[in-house]
């Protein structure tokens, strides 16, 4: 659940009569104005796109103040950033004037304004932001409790945490449900679909417009769609090689003959980190009886992730590309968020995903009692 990943939905009735398909735009390009209070003269980014599809521009603000003028084929979710991350605003793009206020002391609170679909998202987000926050809160209590030895309290916060992420598919479900002609419920499709949610994503992407499926954000979703339903349960699960701390090629397949749970992880993620305890317990408990974990790292810094690794004293292999959410097992398993697992077993096939605290070293039980 990284908060990479945390996205949340308010599906509010006088959205739908928001409708991306509107018969004219007042303008064929884009001008994105903003003023982030607080900001020195640096250098900002502009990316706009899909996961798989973006493109990015960059220019020197001047006393907090940028802006970026292009042309993007559809609306499209962007972001403006600055190399540190202080700056992170996400918004909707579109060939039309935006204005972006922010301030560097309440980035979550940033505005953004423009077209029919600019500020439909920018109502939306304001949900997301404000549940964000909460969750967020509660998940750095736990990640604190647990370092300073309170793992008991700090457990019960995680799960709390956990609890409040988890409801933010309840209100992304019931957007896209309630707005199926929005560009911005079929983003929200994109982070939907998990393999929890399969069965549900298949079923709104099916009742949406069918001029989205035509869209680049469209034919992404479909893909998504196609991926999770080659890694559910019962499912052979995709091999890969990557390589481990020391450059040398690790092989999913090596772990023929016994149970693997493949971990995807980040040293940036807190509650992947506030995991790292149980998955250790967890291992030391069940090695001996042929257990195994082999962990893929999101990260995209070397030292980062090798620091991670030794103060959470993880024991087993661990592998990286240092290409971040790019990183290619990831995207050869659907991964846009963290922590997430699958659990393998000795044939190869998937047999569970996203086990955590009790119910991993419930299932882990079931299978070498």
């Amino acid at each position: 659940m990284q908060y990479n990943a945390f996205k949340s939905a308010l599906a509010v009735s006088s959205l739908c009569l928001l409708c991306s398909f509107t018969p004219a735009r007042p303008a064929k390009n884009y001008t994105v104005s903003g003023y982030v209070k607080g900001l020195s003269d640096q250098e900002i980014y502009l990316t706009y796109g899909t996961l798989n599809h973006s493109s990015i521009d960059t220019l020197i603000t001047h006393n907090g103040s940028f802006v970026f003028k292009g042309h993007t084929e559809e609306p499209m979710a962007a972001m403006i950033f600055t190399k540190d991350y202080r700056v992170k605003i996400d918004f909707y793009i579109d060939n039309a004037p935006i204005k972006i206020t922010a301030s560097l002391d309440s980035m979550m609170d940033a505005q953004a304004s423009g077209l029919a679909v600019t500020n439909e998202f920018a109502a939306f987000n304001s949900t997301i932001m404000k549940n964000r926050k909460a969750t967020m809160a509660v998940g750095q209590k736990a990640w604190d409790l647990t370092q300073a030895g309170d793992t008991i309290n700090g457990k019960k916060l995680q799960h709390q945490s956990d609890s409040m992420y988890q409801s933010e598919f309840t209100l992304r479900r019931q957007y896209i449900e309630q707005n199926p002609k929005s560009y911005v419920a079929l983003h929200e499709l994109q982070f939907f679909a998990t393999d929890k949610n399969l069965q549900k994503a298949k079923e709104l992407y099916a009742a949406m417009d069918p001029k989205l499926y035509e869209t680049v954000q469209g034919k992404e979703v479909a893909e998504r769609i196609a991926i999770l339903s080659r890694i559910v349960p019962g499912k052979t699960a995709p091999l890969f090689v990557q390589n481990d701390v020391n450059g040398n090629p690790v092989s999913l397949a090596s772990y023929k003959g016994k149970y693997v749970l493949i971990e995807f992880w980040a040293s940036w993620c807190h509650p992947c980190r506030g995991e790292s305890p149980n998955l250790l317990k967890q291992y030391k408990h069940f090695n001996s009886k042929g257990f195994e974990i082999l962990s893929v790292s999101l990260d995209h810094v070397k030292d980062n992730w090798t620091a991670a690794i030794a103060k959470d004293g993880l024991l087993w292999t661990q592998v990286c590309d240092l290409k971040g959410w790019k990183n290619d097992v990831a995207s050869l398993y659907g991964i846009q968020a963290v922590p997430a697992n699958f659990l393998v077993d000795p044939t190869g096939k998937i047999v569970a995903v996203d086990l955590r605290g009790e119910a991993l070293e419930k299932k882990l039980t079931e299978l070498y009692q």
